[in-house]
């Protein structure tokens, strides 16, 4: 069984927090903080001490292939060993990029909101400038005659785009997609928040499109996973349970995605303030000793035991000051994780 105790398994490192598109639902939208890419003295440093890691994710809230040593810095030999997945979203890859892609990486998550029109609407480009990119690594990788890299597809849900995955699935399937993954929307603006498609309590419309995609995926041999479309009182932190963390581009040693930067949330219609937590620097401290240091095996070992309230579903949620930031909660965990979705499985990482 895994715990807290155990050792680092996987990484997630932000190799930059610049992107090339401005999607109306980014994370990003809320930060107060400059952009930065990750320089290679912080790369060096975080690789250094990954000898028990099996997996390494390039990605983060930016887009990586943004970042102007993204080839270099994927054929660093200290990855060469290793699991190395990488989140994009297809938009600039030049024949380079997907050289590189195609001959180091062992998986691809892009994000895909929606067929062409929802597309455009949501990501800022053709939908079709997508296809053609994923069609050209998926030449690459047939040429190559390697079942590398697995491609995925990654949708964010919304009231916008709900009725339009049975429609995108079987597209998807003929670019050459081999999984979709369905996430749903986490409220970054005022907005947003009336466009979540879960519940606190289970919403029969919701769940009767839930039950309808599978047999779509299935006849398209295309697999889907899916998110819970209702509230539920289990927590689980797959950060804390398989052994994750996340290095931000400055060397910042996060918990978890919710984490890693300052921002705004609306939890079930209620903002809340989500201030960035980092248990050390690797430019100060190995990855083993920010892991092994006593505040960060508290936190983990809290979360693992579940050893925080439950905000959603508490009778005096509305008149707490404390679900109005993520600093702490009302059983003096700092920071708090009552209210996170992510734990709730509601939302997913690819």
């Amino acid at each position: 069984m895994i715990t807290y105790q155990d050792s680092i398994k996987k990484i997630y490192i932000e190799l930059t927090q610049h992107c090339n598109l401005n999607c109306p639902s980014c994370f990003r939208r809320n930060w107060t903080k400059p952009p930065a890419h990750m320089s290679e003295q912080v790369l060096s440093k975080t690789l250094q001490d990954v000898t028990s890691t099996k997996t390494i994710v390039i990605g983060g809230i930016g887009e990586p292939t943004a970042h102007p040593n993204f080839n270099s810095f994927s054929r660093m030999s200290i990855l060469h060993n290793k699991n190395i997945e990488l989140t994009s979203n297809a938009y600039s890859w030049n024949d380079d990029v997907l050289e590189t892609i195609a001959r180091l990486y062992k998986k691809v998550t892009v994000s895909v909101d929606g067929t062409a029109s929802l597309f455009l609407s949501s990501r800022g480009f053709d939908f079709d400038i997508m296809a053609q990119n994923v069609k050209k690594l998926v030449r690459l990788k047939k040429s190559a005659g390697s079942k590398y890299p697995l491609i995925h597809a990654q949708l964010v849900l919304t009231k916008d785009n709900m009725h339009d995955v049975k429609n995108l699935i079987p597209i998807l399937k003929k670019i050459g997609f081999e999984r979709l993954i369905i996430s749903n929307l986490l409220p970054q603006t005022e907005e947003d928040k009336d466009k979540i498609v879960y519940t606190l309590h289970l919403f029969k419309e919701t769940r009767d499109f839930v039950n309808a995609w599978y047999p779509i995926g299935s006849a398209n041999q295309l697999q889907v996973k899916l998110p819970r479309t209702k509230f539920s009182s289990e927590h689980r932190c797959d950060f804390v349970e398989n052994g994750t963390l996340f290095v931000t581009s400055t060397g910042d040693v996060a918990p978890c995605y919710r984490f890693a930067h300052d921002g705004v949330e609306y939890v079930f219609g209620r903002k809340k303030k989500v201030r960035a937590v980092s248990f050390g620097n690797v430019l100060d401290n190995s990855l083993e000793e920010i892991w092994q240091s006593k505040s960060y095996l508290t936190f983990r070992f809290q979360n693992y035991a579940s050893r925080y309230p439950s905000c959603m579903d508490c009778d005096y949620v509305e008149s707490c000051d404390y679900v109005t930031t993520s600093e702490a909660d009302c059983r003096a965990n700092e920071p708090s994780c009552a209210d996170c979705l992510w734990c709730r499985g509601l939302i997913e990482c690819s």
